[in-house]
């Protein structure tokens, strides 16, 4: 009998194996290994953008968070600096955000660990009398005391053929990279809002000193005019018209200054601190360096914004949500196991006999859920469709913020040039016209007109100039930070070590390379650096874009995916390398295609 059991349990083995491994192909069907981007096309140039892009102008790629560039710092002011840096430290918002990243990386931990079994202890004891629950004794039976006690583990496993889990996890996880993305696009936003409502309080400084300027003006020519009238060389028509121009001069004066102190509130409120704590030391916006920007190539803000690669994030994520959708369609197999000792005596709780054991393997399969999960793959499918539409959107609007910027630095710049020549103009006019108001050439409806027409066109410079300052901060917020310093290193060279930016990247695992990240080169030869990464999958997925969109360049290559250590991240870092190549000029040649067409990339050799 047993050798016929045996038998048959030989004959069922294979078709067994069979079926395990059609479950296992299958789901191989259902979850995919990497999830891509879709491939986008954006402009090679920008319209307003200044000459073609050099080589040495594009940075090495980088697919992982970055703190933002320093890109505060090319106004040239310590204490802009400072601010900045301040309110990057102690901003509430900022702080909110990097709470959202714990709670998503929480979330992400929750999930993955649906990957693994779950095993748990117990104990048990109980007592019952009577026996059997019921009260029947009859009489002079005594009643009668039941005790159990048990003592186990037991452990469950859903077995993931499908990859819903996996699935589940990497959806999860791209969830939590796009929150440290919307954490950067926050700071990137602080910075930019901190920055203009600095600029503005100094213009406002500038618009209140011409407006003093004026009033003291008009009050020593309201002087004249008196003087004028005791002698009979002025009517009272003039004098009224003077007092009047003197009462309007004042009256401006506390409208700029209540705009004044509306900006040292909101900076207080940026960097999360009283108004009263705001003391700018700074008097006008002629002490700040316009910066001279570079604004590389559209490609590039993809890398450097944000925004853009938190919705790249979620793209994938609900990429990753379509598979466990599908998942669901079919069987969710469970494996459970337990082992326990029981009896209904401490005493012979641990002994050999009291041991028992269980093991058994489940799975379910719903029949009719009345088109519940084909719905649900379909409104996955469609919110991917919505995620992909708005990316595009996203780029695109993003290369539109950046031309906005740069024809309005481009143009507000033309225009301060000539509103400057309108001041000088101006003032000319006021000197004429004082004269000849003298000796009596001109009357005094010119000379009055003359004044006002350069407060006017003083007070008109001071806010095109301003426009203009912040102009260059919408093109650094457009770039997403600085186009020269895309990857923020350590400041251990920096001559104002007084005036660093704090590391809000250290509650994370996410660091960005260095700028001076060297990989260690498997072999001698001469490399071509592609990319520095955070994780194998990144680089593949990196490696594949770049394949599908210069066909024609990388034919036929292979590249080396190459993880190394990073002391000062106590973590490693995968680059993607082409080579060896014996001749550098081969190198070389594949390196200068990227860079023509954006793409980041430097020739390295052992």
């Amino acid at each position: 009998m047993k050798k016929q059991a045996r038998t048959k349990y030989l004959k069922l083995a294979p078709i067994s194996a069979g079926l395990v491994g059609v479950l296992i192909l299958t789901g191989c069907l259902v979850k995919r290994d990497e999830y891509d981007l879709p491939a986008l096309e954006t402009p090679t140039t920008y319209r307003h953008g200044a000459e073609e892009l050099k080589t040495d102008d594009v940075d090495s790629p980088a697919t992982v968070p970055q703190d933002i560039s320093q890109w505060w710092r090319n106004y040239g002011s310590t204490e802009l600096n400072e601010l900045v840096e301040e309110g990057l430290a102690n901003n509430y918002q900022l702080k909110a955000a990097i709470a959202r990243i714990s709670q998503a990386k929480a979330l992400a931990g929750v999930e993955s660990a649906e990957e693994w079994p779950e095993v748990s202890a117990s104990a048990e004891s109980s007592g019952q009398s009577p026996e059997d629950g019921i009260a029947s004794l009859e009489e002079g039976e005594q009643r009668r005391f039941e005790q159990t006690h048990q003592v186990g583990i037991e452990a469950s496993y859903e077995v993931d053929l499908w990859g819903k889990n996996r699935a589940r996890t990497q959806a999860a996880l791209e969830r939590a990279w796009a929150s440290v993305f919307d954490r950067e696009t926050v700071a990137l936003s602080l910075a930019g809002d901190i920055v203009r409502n600095y600029l503005e309080y100094l213009s406002l400084n500038d618009r209140i000193v011409n407006a003093e300027w004026t009033q003291e003006t008009l009050n020593n020519l309201l002087q004249a005019v008196e003087e004028r009238v005791e002698g009979g060389e002025a009517t009272a028509i003039q004098l009224a018209q003077q007092r009047t121009a003197v009462a309007n001069s004042k009256s401006v004066i506390p409208v700029l200054e209540l705009q004044r102190e509306l900006r040292i509130n909101a900076l207080a409120l940026l960097l999360g601190k009283s108004p009263s704590e705001i003391d700018i030391k700074t008097q006008s916006l002629v002490e700040i360096k316009f910066p001279t920007i570079s604004p590389g190539v559209p490609s590039r803000l993809i890398l450097r914004r944000p925004d853009l690669r938190r919705d790249e994030a979620n793209l994938i994520a609900a990429d990753a949500d379509i598979d466990v959708a599908r998942a669901e369609l079919f069987p969710t197999p469970v494996l459970s196991a337990e082992a326990a000792y029981g009896a209904n005596s401490v005493s012979l709780l641990f002994r050999p006999e009291s041991f028992f054991f269980s093991i058994g393997a489940a799975v379910t399969q719903a029949i009719f859920d009345a088109g519940r999960r084909e719905s649900q793959i379909k409104f996955e499918e469609a919110q991917h469709a919505e995620l992909v539409h708005n990316y595009a959107q996203s780029i695109y609007t993003a290369v539109n913020e950046v031309e906005n910027a740069l024809v309005s630095v481009d143009f507000l710049s033309k225009r301060r040039n000539l509103q400057d020549e309108a001041v000088t103009s101006a003032k000319e006019a006021l000197s004429f016209a004082t004269e000849a108001y003298d000796i009596g050439a001109v009357d005094y409806l010119t000379l009055l007109d003359t004044e006002r027409t350069l407060f006017t066109e003083r007070d008109e410079f001071h806010q095109v100039e301003f426009d203009r300052f912040v102009a260059s901060v919408d093109l650094y917020s457009a770039l997403g930070g600085d186009v020269d310093h895309t990857l923020v290193a350590s400041t251990e060279n920096d001559s104002d070590k007084e005036s660093r930016p704090p590391r809000y990247f250290q509650n994370e695992v996410a660091y960005s390379p260095v700028p001076d990240l060297r990989p260690n080169l498997p072999k001698e030869g001469h490399w071509v650096h592609l990319a520095s990464l955070w994780g194998e999958r990144a680089a593949w997925r990196h490696w594949r874009r770049m394949e599908e969109k210069y066909p024609t360049i990388l034919d036929d290559l292979s590249p080396q995916i190459h993880a190394q250590q990073d002391e000062s991240i106590e973590g490693n870092w995968v680059t993607v390398l082409l080579g060896p190549y014996p001749d550098v000029a081969d190198a070389n040649n594949i390196c200068a295609a990227l860079l023509d067409r954006g793409e980041g990339c430097r020739t390295l050799t052992r």
